[in-house]
């Protein structure tokens, strides 16, 4: 029987619709597809990974607070090795708060990787990042979501950044402008910079399909898959440590 030491990453960027779930579902089944038990968690209760990732039935009535407090949450498969807690709703009580750490370490002990889809709802997205391994933070090339990077990049502790990726790239002056100087505030740290993911038609036939990236094998499919791939290949560097 396989002993689990999970480790628990947090996607987040305080500005939303930068592609936070999106990272999320291609990290996650990029995961899973290397024989890793992976789970997914959000604190956004529209649960867009469904979106994603799940071309079934999406209802359920019990989620992440029933599974805190009772233990009858219920989860989804979305591929092989990969599963998904939805949240029920935005209302979390102390009680609730006070004994999600306890979960996520219950976690660590059946899943190699535990992967939040963060949004700013500050009092679970504290507790998320409190209990988190690493971060990574996703985001565009314009000047506010740049701030917003910035100031996440700020705020976290240094250790747990894992990486920074740049979603829908297009190389015009002005995003590579931003791209120079996201590049010069992790410079000198052990940060991944991974190659920014380019603006293609293809990903959005992609997500249209609710496919991942590890279904193609087509040159645009490899170049985001070689952006992921830094992210895993840093994450496995950690983990042999």
């Amino acid at each position: 029987m396989k002993n689990f030491s999970g480790k628990i990453i947090t996607v987040k960027n305080n500005k939303g619709g930068v592609g936070k779930t999106f990272v999320t579902a291609q990290l996650a089944s990029g995961l899973a597809l290397l024989d890793n038990r992976v789970l997914v968690l959000t604190s956004d209760s529209q649960n867009n990974i469904f979106s994603y990732l799940l071309k079934g039935n999406s209802e359920f009535e019990k989620g992440l607070k029933a599974q805190v407090s009772k233990k009858n949450g219920e989860y989804f498969r979305l591929r092989e090795n990969l599963y998904f807690l939805p949240l029920e709703d935005n209302k979390f009580s102390a009680k609730f708060l006070n004994d999600l750490p306890e979960f996520l370490n219950a976690c660590k002990k059946e899943y190699d990787y535990i992967l939040i889809d963060s949004t700013p709802v500050l009092r679970i997205d504290s507790v998320f990042l409190e209990n988190t391994d690493y971060v990574i933070i996703p985001g565009y090339a314009d000047k506010v979501t740049t701030e917003s990077m910035i100031n996440v990049l700020e705020e976290i502790d240094a250790e747990k950044i894992l990486a920074i990726v740049l979603n829908r790239f297009r190389p015009t002056e002005i995003q590579n402008s931003f791209l120079e100087e996201l590049m010069d505030s992790v410079e000198g740290t052990d940060i991944v910079f991974a190659d920014p993911i380019p603006h293609l038609s293809f990903i959005e036939k992609m997500l249209h399909n609710q496919k991942t990236v590890w279904e193609f094998t087509n040159k645009d499919a490899n170049k985001v898959q070689d952006t992921f791939c830094q992210i895993i290949k840093k994450l496995q560097e950690k983990q042999a440590v």
